[in-house]
């Protein structure tokens, strides 16, 4: 489905970039443990003199107080990648309708949107550019489509120049319902899941 193609587009540079991300933050949870151990090191050889338990539980406590303040680092540095990698994908959504397979994502979301409003009449606003694109032709094209997957006629017809990034917003003849499918209401709508898999490619 159109939404799907969407997520899958906009997680593509974050796949690319995870490993590299990834091993940056090891690296910076490698040196504050090794720093730890060294700082261990020197606090056990300076009390050794009061005794190897002692100075072997310094050691310990050292140890295990850098790696707690490895994990909330760890977790802070988590949120922030995921923040910087939404934050491109924000960037990378607008410039998707000047990829090559945007126009037949645009004609999946706008059947897409037709689906779920149901109706025999209905209403799709556009952004400018694509308010050109979509021609009588293409029109044509898509009424023919939605006969044969709702067993019945449904008029379509192009409403107004809208706002939006890209993708469509498709109405009712009545405008009591709604279908948004803009590309930014369809990233929000699935912003919880897209941050799941970033984490996941991330960590």
């Amino acid at each position: 489905m159109g939404v799907d193609e969407i997520v899958s587009k906009i997680l593509e540079d974050a796949n690319k970039e995870a490993e590299k991300i990834k091993e940056d933050a090891q690296v910076e949870a490698s040196k504050i443990l090794d720093d730890a151990r060294k700082e261990a090191e020197k606090r056990k050889n300076e009390i050794l003199k009061k005794g190897e338990k002692e100075a072997e539980m310094v050691k310990n406590r050292i140890i295990a107080e850098a790696k707690l303040k490895v994990r909330k680092k760890m977790l802070i540095k988590r949120e922030e990648l995921i923040e910087k990698a939404i934050k491109k994908l924000r960037e990378d959504l607008i410039k998707l309708p000047e990829k090559e397979e945007y126009n037949t994502l645009l004609l999946k979301l706008i059947i897409e949107g037709i689906v779920a409003i149901g109706e025999e009449e209905v209403f799709i606003d556009l952004n400018k550019r694509d308010y050109e694109i979509i021609n009588s032709k293409i029109m044509w094209t898509i009424e023919s489509e939605m006969g044969k997957l709702l067993n019945k006629s449904v008029i379509v017809r192009k409403g107004n120049i809208v706002d939006i990034v890209g993708g469509c917003i498709v109405k009712s003849k009545n405008g009591s319902k709604i279908c948004d499918n803009s590309l930014e209401a369809v990233f929000e709508r699935n912003l919880e899941n897209i941050k799941e898999k970033i984490a996941e490619l991330l960590f």
